[in-house]
Formats: structure tokens, sequence, C-alpha cells
């Protein structure tokens, strides 16, 4: 017989499969085109999968009177960051799109708010951060046919990587920033565990470098960095630094300085056109300043541009209010970082979350750094999935700790 904690234990793994499976698809697949073969059928239809995951959350939330999120955590922000857009998204030029994105992004926010409503919180939410590091590797493992065929050298930045069984494409940003998520995760286990398998971890290390290099991806290497130096602070100088902060400094000297920048620091900074982009979202946001225009109103009213900025992007979603909501749920979390000195607590935490509290806190500084040149987290994405359990894990250990210290 399956216990009730077991099922507790379950169902935000099984919300949290629903929502990655509406990743690299959208509303837009949903045509009648989308009766012509059977991926098309899926494409479409799994484009349903978070509205899914999101009727069920709500659900439960009434059928168990679970609380809606309060502004005392980072879960909570985003939940009144996602109000704000999704009440403007009722007078968006697009309202059906604009809704279905606000409804979407909803999701995983309430997934992640019924785990912080319940018990055993820590356990339930580190299972949500292995279904993401599963995702990661497995999305990782499909695009090696794309990365090995590129080879190196070339203006690679430019290409797509297509998704096996064509589920989608992406920029070698978005392949980057798995990259270093793997780089992450591989990397704090190489230095964590104790045993002799743990040097396995060294494979996917290296190929997630050599992948960051050939995408020349300049906010991976300033995610590189930021997670480099965390890294140090936390757990301190070790011998394995020697041949780790080498590698490090190689694929940002050759990838990102002499062949993304050519030698000059000028390029090296260089927006590439997004501060072109930015005049246009000004331009926008000045028409409807304090609540902005809804969800996807990027997309909607700047010809399909992307910002690459997520607090632009959130100001042009739900203007002054909304933006307010989204700093505080990007920055809470570092006020609770500091506060509560998490980043030298952690090596007095027990082995069982150290590992996951290393991780959380690193992917949440490369996203924090991302955020000012891609839109993290401002709209359902793969940085959401990432930022939100990782931030709910990382504030739930150290309130808890906080007051068992007390």
């Amino acid at each position: 017989m399956v216990n009730e904690t077991e099922i507790m234990l379950s169902v935000p793994v099984f919300l949290w499969l629903m929502i990655w499976g509406g990743l690299f698809t959208g509303i837009y697949n949903v045509t009648e085109a989308m009766f012509s073969n059977p991926l098309a059928l899926f494409q479409g239809t799994r484009a349903f999968l978070p509205l899914l995951a999101l009727y069920i959350c709500l659900m439960w939330m009434l059928l168990a009177g679970a609380k809606v999120p309060s502004l005392s955590n980072p879960v909570g922000f985003f939940f009144y960051y996602c109000v704000v857009g999704l009440a403007v998204s009722f007078f968006s030029p697009d309202k059906m799109t604009a809704l279905y994105w606000g409804g979407i992004y909803l999701a995983p926010v309430l997934a992640v708010w019924l785990v912080l409503s319940g018990e055993d919180i820590l356990d339930r939410i580190k299972k949500i951060l292995y279904v993401n590091y599963a995702v990661v590797v497995l999305i990782f493992l499909g695009l090696l046919p794309e990365i090995y065929s590129y080879g190196y050298g070339g203006k690679l930045r430019f290409v797509f990587y297509e998704l096996p069984f064509g589920l989608g494409i992406m920029r070698g940003n978005g392949v980057a920033r798995f990259a270093l998520v793997l780089i992450i995760i591989s990397g704090v286990r190489l230095l964590s565990q104790k045993t002799k398998w743990r040097y396995l971890w060294a494979a996917p290390l290296v190929i997630s470098a050599y992948t960051i290099m050939q995408t020349q991806s300049r906010t991976a290497f300033l995610g590189l960095v930021v997670v480099g130096l965390l890294l140090v602070y936390i757990i301190g100088l070790r011998w394995q630094f020697l041949f780790l902060g080498p590698l490090a400094a190689f694929v940002l000297w050759r990838a990102g300085f002499q062949e993304r920048a050519h030698g000059s620091l000028n390029q090296l900074v260089d927006l590439t056109g997004r501060e072109f982009t930015w005049q246009l979202a000004v331009a926008e946001i000045k028409k409807s300043p304090f609540l902005g225009w809804g969800f996807h109103s990027d997309r909607i009213l700047l010809d399909s541009q992307h910002i690459h900025n997520s607090y632009i992007h959130a100001l042009m979603h739900g203007g002054i209010v909304g933006l307010l909501f989204f700093l505080a749920a990007v920055f809470s979390i570092w006020y609770v970082i500091i506060k509560n000195n998490v980043l030298k607590r952690i090596s007095n935490a027990d082995i069982k979350n150290r590992p996951f509290l290393i991780e959380s806190v690193l992917i949440i500084g490369f996203l924090t750094a991302r955020s000012f040149f891609e839109s993290t987290a401002a709209f359902f994405g793969v940085d959401l999935l990432l930022f939100v359990p990782a931030a709910a894990f990382v504030y739930v250990w150290a309130k808890k700790t906080e007051n068992s210290e007390k």
C-alpha cells in the first residue's frame, strides 16, 4: 500500500514533469495543422500540459484549504508578479495569447507554493530539483549530436541547435545555459562526494566547458565567473581547483576574449543590438507605465522581438507594479542569503542537503547575473523552472536552520 507521505512526495514530481513537458512548444502549435501528423499533434497537445498542472494545483488548493501565497518569500513575490500580469492580460491586444502565457507562468509558481505549504518541505523540493537535474542532463544529451556535428571554430553563436525528434530549437545562449547548469551539478558533486566514482563527474564537466566555448555565449562566460567566485567563497580553496581553475580560465580567455571579442574589451561588453530593442520596449511601456501590457507583450507589440532583460521584460508585462513584485522575488532571496549568512553556514549543513544548497546558490547566482542580458524568470521558460525551486530550497533551509539555532 502506498502511504500518504509517498503520495505527497510524488505529486510535486508529477506536476513538475507536466510543467517541463510544456517547454519548447506553445499555443502557436495549436492549429488545424496539429492534426496533420503525430508529431504536430504531440507538440500541440503538450502545450496544454502546464495548464493542466495549474488546474490540478488550483483544485488541490481548494480541496486542501491551502492559503494563497504570502509576501514572505520569493515564491509569493513571483505569484503576485504573475497576478498583476494576468490581470493586465485581459486588456492585451492579443488577449488569448497573453492569458495562455500568464497561465503557464503561474503553474510552476503554484506547484512550488503547494510544496512550501506542506510538510517534509526540503525533501519535497529536492524531488523537484532532481527532476530539474534529470531534464538538464537529458536535454544536454539530446543536443550532443548537434554539438559534435558543429565542431569547434567559426561563428557558431549564430547557429540553431535542434532537439531530437523535432521537439524544438534553441540558440547558443540557451545551449550554454544547460551546459553551465551541468557544470554546476557535476562540479559540486565532484567536490562533495567522497567515493572514487566521483571522478566520473569530470566527463560532463569537460564536455560542458567545451560546449560553452563552442557557443561563445557571454552570459555563460559571466555566469562561469560568478559561479566560480561563489564556489570558492562557499567551500574555500581545494586542491581540485589546481585543475578546475585553469580550465575555467582557458575557457574565458580563449573562447571569450580571443574568439568572441577578438581581443577587444569593447566587443566583449557590446550589447549586440539589445539596446535598440530596449528602446522600443520603453516606448511601449510609456503608454502604460503602471500596469504594462500583460504577458507575451514583447512578442505581441515588438514584432516578435525578445527583450533580453528581465527587468524591462517585467516592466512591460506588469508595469511599475509588476516590476516591484518581480524585483522583490529576485532580490529577496539574496537578502535571505546575506542576512542569514547562508554562504558561510552551508559548510555546517548536513551531508544530504549540502550539495543541493551549494548547487541552488550557484544556480541563483548564475541566473541573477544572466537576468541583466536575458529575460530570466520574467516569462515562462527554462530559467523560471530552475530559479523558483532553487530559491525556495535556499529560503526554506535558511529559515529552518535560523529557527533551530535560536
